[in-house]
């Protein structure tokens, strides 16, 4: 696809998003008025549009493992971060109500940090290590209260499309709520846009899912290294 076509296609995605965020938001909001559970209300209609917006981006997703997620237990979901486009996949095709932890920053953008608050999800503050544990620790207490949270333990993107280091703490909240991590593997999104440009490219993207792993209390250095072995292996079979 030659670039002039690719950058007319990522203008109309982009105005695509605003207008569809904005009025999603807008009815999400008064469903949500009549719903007992407004978060979940909120994550759903994040599902839907994310589904929106990946079909829109001619971006195609395969999913394996679906039948490794477990029913009716919380989990700490645990993923590769290749690109921008990454919430949206999973949000797209992961079948859990789920919520994610992410940058405080994106909480200041109008109407999108208010919608990020009304949906449940987790501001941390990457550059202030007291308050981001205190964050952690939070969120293992809604983890022990039944919510399935996502972490992307690499703490940012991948600049070249190869998997990164983990942070030491990065699995912490599932040693204190001790429910089991979900290893998941995301092979492709890189393709869609690269860190540090704009421009949107059709991509193919494959979507593994493992089986759970238990946290291992005594030796957690030892938990997140199977953790990151397994991803590293799926992301190897993705090609």
């Amino acid at each position: 696809m030659s670039f002039i076509v690719n950058l007319l296609h990522t203008i109309f995605i982009y105005i695509f998003v605003v207008i569809t965020f904005i009025v999603g938001t807008m009815i999400t909001t008064i469903v949500a008025l009549f719903a007992s559970n407004k978060q979940h209300v909120f994550q759903k209609a994040a599902n839907i549009w994310a589904k929106i917006i990946i079909a829109v981006s001619r971006t195609k997703v395969k999913v394996e493992g679906i039948e490794n997620i477990p029913a009716d237990q919380p989990l700490v979901l645990a993923a590769n971060h290749q690109s921008a486009a990454d919430i949206l996949i999973l949000l797209a095709n992961i079948p859990l109500f789920f919520k994610f932890v992410i940058k405080r920053e994106l909480f200041k953008v109008p109407i999108f940090g208010t919608y990020l608050r009304l949906a449940g999800y987790i501001p941390i503050d990457r550059f202030k290590t007291l308050k981001a544990h205190k964050t952690l620790y939070d969120t293992s207490k809604q983890i022990r209260r039944g919510e399935t949270i996502l972490i992307f333990p690499e703490g940012t993107r991948t600049r070249d499309g190869s998997l990164g280091q983990f942070k030491r703490g990065s699995l912490v909240i599932a040693k204190q709520s001790g429910v089991p991590v979900l290893p998941i593997a995301i092979s492709g999104s890189f393709d869609i846009m690269p860190r540090g440009t704009f421009i949107i490219h059709p991509s193919k993207v494959k979507l593994t899912i493992g089986e759970p792993i238990p946290v291992n209390d005594k030796d957690m250095e030892k938990t997140i290294h199977k953790v990151r072995s397994k991803i590293e292996s799926m992301l190897k079979e993705s090609f």
